[in-house]
């Protein structure tokens, strides 16, 4: 089964652009993030994250598909995690600029910590290349895949987390270090298509089902009295599409 969802990804590539009002706490920038299901979304405030989170049930996948950037001035990656009630946290990243190493998980780090791990993948820039991890809860195990759509090259890792591992959180969306300098103007950063999320007991959805969607936003200092620092756009496309931007906080 899995294979087959796979080779019919292989064929998908979809793109779209929204822009989030800059200059707002966060509280007023989640009111503001429009969509199907937006306005009523919990605001989770970070200081170094964007995007949507998936909670309240048990989780066995997470899969979306970007378009390799450039590298620019900020240091950022984009990236789906399960994140373990009773287990460390998978994350599957992947930086701007393409090559090797540009694609990596990390098992309670970040993907790119020395004690992460990079798959023997090395995209272009402007390839589409689709991520995604998946709990074997009968055999057990983690896989992270990254399927370069463009080349049609596939690599994958399984990490080992035991039979008994309890996902109770799926993530997508940006990690950046906050600069010390704004933008002049808003920019996004990565835009994720195709999003899909699936349960242990194989319920189907986007970042949004029979489950809490919660909008993720970094602000300056974290708290959702901060300015904005980066914040995802509305969901699009049956709740499966978004951008997420680095915003010019400081005016």
């Amino acid at each position: 089964m899995r294979r087959h969802i796979v080779r019919a990804l292989v064929a998908l590539a979809a793109g779209g652009t929204a822009l989030l009002t800059a200059g707002l706490t966060a509280t007023t920038a989640a009111a503001q993030t429009g969509g199907t299901h937006a306005a009523s979304n919990p605001t989770i405030t970070t200081s170094t994250r964007a995007g949507y989170q998936a909670s309240g049930r048990w989780f066995r996948f997470v899969g979306t598909t970007v378009t390799v950037p450039a590298k620019g001035a900020y240091d950022h990656y984009a990236r789906v995690m399960l994140r373990g009630d009773n287990v460390a946290g998978v994350t599957l990243g992947i930086r701007p600029g393409g090559g090797a190493g540009s694609v990596a998980y990390g098992v309670g780090v970040s993907p790119f910590d020395p004690s992460g791990h990079a798959l023997a993948i090395a995209p272009n820039v402007g390839d589409t290349v689709r991520i995604d991890l998946y709990y074997d809860k009968v055999g057990g195990g983690v896989t992270a895949t990254a399927t370069d759509l463009t080349t049609k090259v596939i690599k994958n890792a399984t990490i080992s987390e035991g039979k008994t591992a309890i996902f109770g959180k799926v993530e997508v969306g940006t990690a950046l270090k906050n600069p010390t300098s704004s933008p002049t103007a808003d920019s996004r950063l990565w835009q994720f298509t195709n999003t899909a999320v699936t349960t242990t007991t194989g319920v189907h959805g986007t970042m949004t089902g029979p489950w809490t969607c919660s909008t993720i936003i970094d602000t300056i200092n974290g708290t959702p009295s901060g300015q904005v620092v980066m914040s995802p756009s509305f969901l699009f496309n049956n709740n499966a599409n978004f951008g997420v931007w680095i915003r010019a906080f400081l005016r």
